[in-house]
């Protein structure tokens, strides 16, 4: 997106990707909510910046109002995803949330590992998506994975940057 686009052309943009019509959206920074007429640049969006899109509870649900589980967060869109371990020698299948930090792969791979007896580095690794290092404390989709897409695993640790 641009800074000069205006809220409702991000929910615009979100309707052509997802599907859901724009009078159903609710985009939020900050947990505040923004408004259609607002410039992104007026909303305090940096570079890079995550916000939250929900969907409007359906008014045909229970009619109590009541708050809570009423709103589907799209953060939570399930990946599924290949993890390649040292040498390529095997794939393993995995699911996560697109709003998961990276850090969280490395908890399921070790549960995982329990089951399937694949390769972990004891001396420690870290994941490499599109011949880039990923950072533990960022989302998949800050990252820009997709679903379907591979992520594969490195022997070390990642030191040093300013």
């Amino acid at each position: 997106m641009d800074v000069n686009d205006t809220v409702l052309r991000l929910k615009e943009k979100i309707q052509e990707i997802e599907g859901v019509p724009v009078s159903k959206l609710v985009v939020q920074a900050s947990g505040a909510e923004l408004q259609d007429h607002r410039y992104l640049r007026d909303c305090e969006l940096t570079e890079n910046a995550e916000i939250d899109v929900n969907i409007k509870p359906s008014p045909t649900g229970s009619g109590t109002g009541s708050a809570g589980g009423g709103t589907t967060t799209m953060g939570n869109k399930r990946l599924k995803l290949m993890v390649l371990t040292k040498c390529g020698t095997k794939k393993i299948p995995v699911e996560m949330n697109a709003s998961d930090n990276v850090g969280e792969l490395r908890k399921e791979l070790q549960k995982l590992h329990q089951r399937l007896h694949f390769h972990l580095p004891q001396e420690g690794y870290f994941f490499i998506y599109k011949q880039n290092v990923m950072d533990d404390d960022r989302s998949f989709r800050w990252h820009h994975v997709a679903h379907g897409d591979t992520i594969e695993i490195f022997n070390g640790s990642v030191t040093g940057g300013s």
